[in-house]
Order: C-alpha cells, then sequence, then structure tokens
C-alpha cells in the first residue's frame, strides 16, 4: 500500500514544499482525492479515484480532449507524464485499487473558490450560463470521434464496463422493486406507466443510433468549472465523466440535471415539491429557450428534432427525484398517487414544441 509521499515519487524525484490531500468522495464504489503538491517554482494537482470508470485507458487519452478544447479557445490543465513517461498510473491507496495522474495547477480558479455572488448575475442566473452551452454547442458541431468511450451520460448502452444497462434503466429497476416490496397496492398503476416508458423506448432506439455525436467533457456542471474573476467561462477540469456521446443528449441531460436551477419552484399543498406540472413547465421553458439558444452554435437537424420528445420523455420521466420522492412518501398513499400522477403525466407529455425551438 502507498503512502502519499510514495505516491509523489512516481511524478517528481524532488520532495515538495508541501502537500495537501483533500478526500473528494468517499465511496464503497466511488472514492477520489486531491493531493496538491507545491515546489519552490511551480505547483501540481495529483489525482486519485477508485472506481469502475476511472481507467488507465481512459486517462491516457484525456490529453486528446483537452488538446482538441485548447485548440478551440478554451482552458483545462494539462495531465504530465509519471516518472515512467506514462499518464496513468495504478497504485493500492487507503485499501483501494486506485488509478493516479498528475495535472498542471489550473491557470484560472474552479468555481468553487470564488463567492457565489461573482459568478450570479442580478436575475439569479450564471454569468457562465449562456457560455457553457455555447461552449457544448460548438463541441457538438465539430463531430469529434477520437475517444472510443461512451460518456458518463451515455442512454441505451452502459457506462461502466462491468454494468448492463444504462442509468435510466437501473433506476426503473430501482423504482420497480420500491414498488414491488413496499407499495403493492401501486402495483397496477405502476405496470401501466411502465407500458408508456418502455413503448417510448422503442421509438427512441430506432433513430438514437443515428444522431449526431461528439466528444464532451460530459460534465461541465458546478464545481467542474474554470471561471476568471469576474465569472465568466474559461474551461473545464475533471474528465472521469468524459465519453463520446450524442449531442442532444448531452444539451438535455445538462439543461435538466445542472442548468435548471433558476425554475420556478412551486411549494403548494397537494403537491409534490419540485414533482409537479407547475415546476416541469417553468423547466420546459428553460428547456426550450437553452435549445433555441444553441442553435447559435450548432445545426440541429430534423432527426434531432424528431427524437427530442422521446429522449426528453425518457431521461426526466423516472429518475433519482421520483426514487427520493417515493422514499420519503412511501407510507403516505395520497403523495404517492401524486407521485404516480406526475410520472404519467411527464410521459403522456407530447405538446413540448421543440421542433419550433431546434429548428426555428
Amino acid at each position: 500500500m502507498m503512502e502519499i509521499q510514495d505516491i509523489i515519487r512516481l511524478f517528481h524525484k524532488e520532495t515538495p514544499l508541501r502537500s495537501r490531500l483533500r478526500e473528494i468522495r468517499l465511496e464503497q464504489h466511488d472514492s477520489r482525492w486531491t493531493l496538491q503538491v507545491d515546489f519552490p517554482k511551480a505547483s501540481y494537482m495529483i489525482k486519485l479515484a477508485a472506481n469502475g470508470f476511472t481507467t488507465e485507458a481512459r486517462v491516457s487519452r484525456w490529453n486528446d480532449i483537452i488538446n482538441a478544447y485548447r485548440q478551440m479557445g478554451y482552458y483545462s490543465p494539462a495531465l504530465l507524464p509519471s516518472m515512467y513517461g506514462r499518464f496513468a498510473e495504478k497504485v493500492v491507496f487507503r485499501s483501494k485499487q486506485c488509478i493516479v495522474w498528475e495535472e498542471e495547477f489550473s491557470a484560472f480558479p474552479l468555481r468553487e473558490t470564488l463567492d457565489q455572488s461573482v459568478y450570479t448575475g442580478a436575475d439569479g442566473r450564471y454569468v457562465y450560463h449562456d457560455e457553457v452551452f455555447a461552449f457544448l454547442g460548438k463541441v457538438a458541431e465539430k463531430r469529434f470521434s477520437f475517444f472510443p468511450y461512451p460518456s458518463g451520460w451515455a442512454r441505451l448502452v452502459p457506462f461502466e464496463a462491468d454494468a448492463t444497462t444504462d442509468e435510466v434503466m437501473e433506476c426503473v429497476q430501482t423504482l420497480d422493486a420500491l414498488v414491488r416490496t413496499r407499495a403493492p397496492q401501486f402495483l397496477t398503476r405502476w405496470e401501466q406507466i411502465l407500458l408508456l416508458f418502455h413503448e417510448n423506448r422503442k421509438k427512441l432506439e430506432a433513430i438514437y443510433g443515428g444522431l449526431p455525436t461528439s466528444v464532451f467533457q460530459a460534465d461541465t456542471i458546478g464545481n467542474n468549472l474554470l471561471l476568471d474573476a469576474t465569472g465568466h467561462f474559461k474551461g473545464v477540469i475533471d474528465y472521469n465523466l468524459a465519453g463520446e456521446d450524442t449531442a442532444l443528449n448531452m444539451f438535455l441531460s445538462m439543461i435538466l440535471f445542472g442548468y435548471s436551477y433558476h425554475r420556478k419552484r412551486i411549494h403548494a399543498p397537494g403537491l409534490l415539491n419540485g414533482l409537479n406540472r407547475e415546476t416541469q413547465g417553468s423547466i420546459e421553458r428553460i428547456v426550450l429557450e437553452t435549445l433555441s439558444y444553441l442553435r447559435g452554435f450548432y445545426r440541429f437537424s430534423p432527426l434531432e428534432a424528431k427524437a427530442a420528445p422521446l429522449l426528453y420523455q425518457y431521461i426526466s420521466s423516472i429518475e433519482y427525484a421520483e426514487i427520493s420522492a417515493f422514499k420519503q412518501h412511501a407510507d403516505d398513499t395520497a403523495k404517492l398517487s401524486l407521485l404516480f400522477d406526475f410520472m404519467e403525466s411527464q410521459l403522456s407529455n407530447h405538446s413540448i414544441p421543440f421542433e419550433d425551438a431546434m429548428l426555428g
């Protein structure tokens, strides 16, 4: 088992002035650390990850993505080779099998190091909001194809090597087990919802493989963003979820799970917080506005406009928020009924004008 000084020696002959270890995540199947090492003339960031998706093969190709983005004018700290000339090494750290690599110390601050007032405008929207989507649109328009691994948001295919399905289906399977064991009185209702879900998935599968793809960092959210001192977007760090993905999926996933923060939050008696048509209507407006904005950087195809409602329903109807709501209200029949109403409404809503937003 390696100690901190052993890990540093994988990349440096000299002893640093100081080193600072930070635990980013510590879970059974996903643990990560950063180790900042400071020398008289420079600092570096050594990173460790123990999970099923940060592999030697992936890490060794991250510089390909970084270099492509740099050529587009977006910054990322480059990976630096170890003493053995490799961009990734295997170590045992704190009883976990880890992949370790070293990066340049970032030329721009992480979002987490800035006061929120720096990057939040008077209207509540992040200063960098549109800039991030301009970046995503430009990357999508490039149609990059040099990274032979799927992104962490992959749909209809598994992300991790030992997985058998995508994250959406994992959520469906989780909720299915919960309904059958904790709310069997809703089983008939749930099976009707499952029927809608699988009908939608089948239609999506028929066209999904024909949608344009590119290579994305795939986690352009929160503290993976590099900003300048005024809150404007300069680039990204952390490529753990990076990979090839469908452009439309990347757009919708980032909007729904990272950039619908300024949605109208409806809290009222008789409604589930967040999972109600009023809140969903606010999210849909954000989705349409952002897709329309993306047209300034990316040319949507008619097939993407056809796929948009199917993909939107696939990724927004049964996911972690619904699982959390079920667990929270498992003993409240009225609240569970609202939850099932919401999921059915999501899967039955065919009125969102995606084509107008995407094609004009």
